[in-house]
């Protein structure tokens, strides 16, 4: 894919069968089939046809501890993407990551742009909703890579919420507890567009393109940002080793799926 747009979703809600199929069923029916998988598996390589009319084997491959279901959509690629559980086996000596439900995507550039920005936005603004998020991003590959990765790691650094927010992308989601710790509603509208979504959250934008996210305005704005909210509640690849302050999570009630709704 060139040119493409990353996001990635952070829930607590436990991946029971239940939820593996609501998932997978959302993906799957997204403006009427627009994200729908042409192929799947549990495994690299991803080669099984994805049958959209009996999804029991992708629900079984996430719903069980470690399960992932991967999938891809497109000749040549548009969309592909990786729902994580990462719930513990009962039997394990440590318990499970606080953020098991994992999903992290990634759209081609030029497919974005050919089925409206705004479409793909919907998306995940509605995966938030259905995954009952507590932060979600959408940016460009090169934004998350400049924020979440340095020269010492190839993989990226400060994406785990119980630790802290990854950082500000171009399009940011947040559940209402999560904007109310972080006191959003103060942010100035001349810094970013925010306004509150369906499904108790709240959304943070810069710009209406991903394609000026990494503009010196729109950095300079997201630091801004950073700076008055706090800055040791975000992670920063400049200072990756530091420790960050985090919400009592404890405290925060899980978002249910009605409440999602």
């Amino acid at each position: 894919m060139k040119n493409e747009l990353a996001m990635a979703l952070f829930s607590r809600r436990p991946l029971s069968e239940g939820t593996a199929r609501e998932q997978i069923a959302a993906l799957r029916d997204f403006g009427g089939g627009l994200m729908c998988p042409d192929t799947c598996s549990e495994f690299e390589p991803i080669k099984t046809e994805f049958d959209p009319a009996d999804i029991s084997g992708p629900i079984r491959w996430l719903a069980k501890p470690h399960g992932e279901f991967l999938y891809k959509k497109g000749h040549p690629l548009q969309v592909s993407g990786e729902m994580w559980n990462k719930t513990h086996p009962s039997t394990a000596r440590f318990p499970s990551p606080l953020f098991s439900n994992y999903w992290t995507g990634r759209f081609d550039g030029n497919w974005a742009a050919q089925v409206g920005i705004d479409r793909v936005e919907e998306f995940v603004s509605e995966m938030f909703r259905v995954t009952c998020s507590d932060f979600a991003l959408l940016t460009t590959e090169i934004d998350l890579k400049a924020k979440n990765s340095d020269a010492s790691s190839y993989s990226y650094k400060g994406l785990d919420l119980a630790l802290g927010v990854p950082g500000l992308y171009w399009t940011n989601l947040f559940s209402s507890d999560l904007a109310n710790w972080l006191g959003l509603s103060g942010i100035s509208g001349e810094l970013a567009q925010s306004r509150n979504i369906a499904g108790n959250g709240v959304l943070l934008k810069f710009g209406d393109s991903p394609d000026h996210c990494r503009d010196s305005e729109i950095l300079q704005r997201q630091r801004a940002i950073i700076d008055w909210l706090g800055p040791t509640k975000f992670f920063d690849i400049r200072s990756s080793d530091r420790a960050l302050d985090k919400p009592d999570w404890d405290r925060m009630p899980l978002r249910s799926a009605e409440l999602a709704g």
